[in-house]
């Protein structure tokens, strides 16, 4: 592991590049802190290594500027680095393709989650309609060879011959699929559905709207803090 003064010299370094990588484009702080979604004395103390950049937010950095995330560590020479694994770096800036799995027995909540998906690029879309089919996907998949591990699962609760909240315990239960994000999408707005997902591992709970425009929204706040604002399991795996 490396040491504090290591880690400093590391943090340094990257405020540098931060500034110098700016500078070059010709944007000021606020410009950035508008394009990002930070503040601007939060990419001030970024660039003066008082505080330490999120993987997360140099991968926005990175695609602002235009450069790969390689690019801020140009030159680095200290060797020790198992603090910053370029690999799971890279690996982000290399996930493009958002694998979406839905769980839904109703073809018309199907029909209207991926219309409110659409508006989305870069989503690899599928959707299984029991418990069967949703583990055959997770757990061996058996089902869809090409569609890879979901990053991201919309659950409803109603689904045939069992309810959603025991394929949610499933999920978490198994420690290869666990760390996936649930979420909840249901018309059923039952506390007591509500607190069980919760306590089951769910990492979200959308009740649908009979106004599609309000769901579609609600979709899309979802899927934006899931693939803007934080960074996914999936995307820091090896």
């Amino acid at each position: 592991m490396a040491n504090l003064a290591t880690i400093n010299k590391i943090d340094e370094y990257i405020g540098k590049q931060l500034r110098a990588k700016r500078q070059k484009r010709g944007f000021t702080l606020s410009a950035v802190a508008s394009e990002i979604g930070l503040s601007y004395q939060q990419i001030q103390k970024y660039e003066q290594a008082q505080s330490k950049v999120s993987a997360a937010s140099l991968y926005k950095f990175a695609k602002l500027y235009g450069i790969s995330i390689d690019n801020f560590f140009e030159q680095l020479s200290i060797s020790s680095c198992e603090f910053i694994n370029m690999k799971n770096l890279t690996q982000i800036e290399k996930k493009l393709e958002i694998n979406i799995l839905i769980i839904n027995s109703n073809p018309e909540d199907e029909t209207m989650t991926r219309k409110a998906l659409s508006k989305f690029e870069h989503t690899n879309i599928l959707c299984v309609h029991d418990r069967m089919q949703a583990m055959e996907v997770l757990k061996y998949k058996t089902l869809c060879k090409e569609f890879s591990r979901p990053d991201l699962i919309f659950l409803d609760i109603y689904l045939p011959k069992i309810d959603g909240i025991e394929i949610l315990k499933d999920i978490k239960r198994d420690r290869n699929i666990q760390n996936i994000p649930v979420i909840i999408l249901t018309s059923n707005i039952n506390s007591a559905f509500l607190d069980k997902a919760y306590q089951n591992g769910a990492s979200g709970y959308i009740c649908k709207s009979f106004d599609f425009n309000i769901f579609q929204e609600n979709i899309a706040d979802c899927m934006k803090y899931w693939t803007k604002t934080v960074v996914l399991p999936s995307f820091t795996q090896a």
